[in-house]
């Protein structure tokens, strides 16, 4: 049977990942052909990551935080490598996640691409709607060392690796959420609204298509004109 890595540098990308879905838990035969297609998606996903953190400030964008960049670059292999063995285990996407593309945080004001959380009234209406365009946003190595030394019951643990639409619009709200451990490939990115049962891959894809905000993916006909300078075809 070819692998999945030489099929996924093929090209078969989305059907690959659909069948390490399928899966369930990766059986120890083929994780490390499935840790190679992950580490493969997340080092693209991070090329896309580096490219709209780079262009947003040329369109005006404003960081919600001033003090955290738009994108930070990961160098904690060691990290995610120990609390793979504390927490028992992490989903190959997440994983090379981690390593790979490491803490982003587009949430912030821009007026050419609807953003004004911080300078007008808050939204009126609730997630999935048109005033959520949903920011990608990713924790990074440290975030979950921090979160699981706070947690109080590894037995039902969840990192929120970013805030919900709400908490991305400057609102009280949850989080986007990965239950751990896990054995899976692409486990579900929890807490996203309008997506119920979608992964972290395809929560990846959907922001990639939408230049890092896929809220639009829901309301395409509403997308600011100015997003097109952002968005690509994901080649992952």
């Amino acid at each position: 049977m070819t692998s999945y890595y030489r099929r996924y540098l093929r090209g078969d990308r989305e059907a690959v990942w659909a069948e390490l879905r399928a899966l369930g838990p990766v059986p120890d035969a083929l994780v490390e052909d499935a840790a190679a297609v992950a580490d493969e998606t997340m080092i693209r996903v991070a090329q896309h990551v580096a490219r709209i953190a780079a262009a947003l400030p040329e369109l005006g964008w404003v960081p919600a935080d001033p003090l955290v960049p738009p994108h930070e670059p990961p160098d904690d292999d060691a990290l995610v490598d120990a609390l793979t063995e504390k927490i028992g285990g992490l989903p190959l996407a997440l994983d090379a996640c981690l390593r790979r593309v490491g803490q982003v945080w587009f949430a912030g004001d821009c007026p050419v691409l609807d953003l004004t959380y911080h300078s007008e009234p808050a939204p009126r209406s609730l997630p999935p709607g048109p005033e959520f365009p949903d920011p990608l946003c990713l924790g990074n190595a440290y975030s979950l060392a921090y979160e699981w030394e706070q947690c109080e019951d590894p037995a039902d643990f969840a990192f929120p690796i970013a805030p919900d639409e709400l908490g991305k619009a400057n609102l009280d709200g949850g989080d986007h959420s990965v239950a751990l451990p896990s054995d899976l490939a692409d486990p579900p990115l929890l807490g996203v609204a309008g997506k119920p049962g979608a992964t972290l891959v395809e929560y990846l894809r959907d922001s990639v298509r939408w230049g890092g905000f896929a809220g639009w993916s829901l309301h395409p006909d509403l997308a600011p004109h100015a997003l097109i300078t952002l968005r690509a075809d994901p080649d992952f």
